[in-house]
């Protein structure tokens, strides 16, 4: 089995797997993003940026891109996430939409 080219993502997908500093990770998510995790939605790059530095803080996640398959404007992404939780590592999905450069919606399967 070939390894899945990260590069090959829309261009902030690739930036977001890529990123090695969570704090520039919320500039790739447009004014009004909504993100659904964990059982919580957020709806402002502020409540976005702060989920972002909480998933870091807690779990230190690093992300290995395994698969992406894009139909129109959504792009759902397979990949290994480990970190400092329990069960890690996992395998998790996330379905992305972007527009206009940015991500629109973040979705964990």
């Amino acid at each position: 089995m070939s390894q899945f080219d990260p590069a090959t993502l829309p261009a902030p997908l690739a930036a977001y797997f890529a990123a090695t500093d969570h704090r520039d990770t919320a500039s790739l998510f447009a004014p009004g993003a909504v993100v659904r995790d964990e059982g919580e939605t957020l709806t402002t790059v502020a409540a976005i940026a702060a989920w972002l530095d909480r998933v870091e803080t807690r779990y230190h996640p690093r992300y290995v891109v395994e698969a992406a398959e894009t139909t129109g404007d959504r792009t759902i992404v397979t990949f290994v996430v480990s970190g400092t939780f329990p069960g890690s590592p996992a395998t998790l999905r996330q379905a992305f939409v972007v527009g206009d450069g940015l991500i629109r919606w973040l979705e964990t399967l």
